[in-house]
């Protein structure tokens, strides 16, 4: 699946400060630089771009934003998921600091095999993002540190699929350890986690 092309679906825009991850996210700094609103908006308008594709792809959901911000309605949230639900020949690939509103609306959602569920988590201090994740009935599951701000000590990987770690080479940069890396990368090993370092995937120009 190296190869395969991922792209973005703006289905939700918009987000807001969380924790100190957010602090050099490029989607939030866009709309600051050009003076743009960035509430959290819904845009319905763009469910049927899925469904009108007929090449497989990651579908990376909501890309800058969070689909599971309280913004975003559980009735939306049900038409975004029937589309993925519908669009079985694309992967579709969620990442939400807002787990815990996740894993509470997660039983009225069709989780189909397509649909992977990770939780941004930038150090060890977050791992009760994890266990939300857990929880939840999608079939992938992933750790997502971007950026890795700190050590991920002893972390219990129970029910995780993949951990992924990209370096921060946007904004502000902040140092990554290589021993928070190697430390982490020897976790997955010891508990049969796929990991992953960086992006390997090819993303579809507009």
């Amino acid at each position: 699946m190296a190869s395969i092309i991922r792209k973005n679906w703006e289905i939700v825009t918009g987000c807001e400060r969380l924790t100190e991850g957010c602090d050099s996210c490029p989607s939030y700094w866009y709309y600051k630089d050009n003076d743009l609103d960035y509430s959290v908006v819904p845009h319905i308008n763009l469910l049927n771009i899925p469904v009108d594709d007929q090449f497989s792809k990651i579908y990376t959901v909501a890309v800058g934003s969070d689909l599971f911000h309280e913004s975003v309605s559980l009735d939306n949230l049900k038409l975004i998921f029937d589309v993925m639900n519908r669009s079985r020949h694309h992967y579709f690939e969620i990442v939400t600091k807002r787990i815990e509103r996740a894993s509470c609306v997660a039983k009225e959602l069709n989780w189909t095999d397509n649909i992977w569920l990770g939780v941004a988590i930038e150090s060890g201090k977050y791992r009760w993002r994890i266990d939300y994740l857990r929880k939840t009935p999608a079939k992938f599951k992933f750790l997502s540190a971007c950026p890795m701000l700190g050590p991920f000590t002893q972390i219990d990987l129970s029910g995780i699929n993949q951990v992924g770690v990209v370096e921060e080479t946007w904004l502000h940069k902040r140092e990554i350890k290589n021993e928070w890396v190697e430390d982490l990368k020897e976790q997955c090993e010891e508990q049969g986690v796929d990991f992953a370092m960086n992006d390997s995937y090819i993303w579809e120009k507009e």
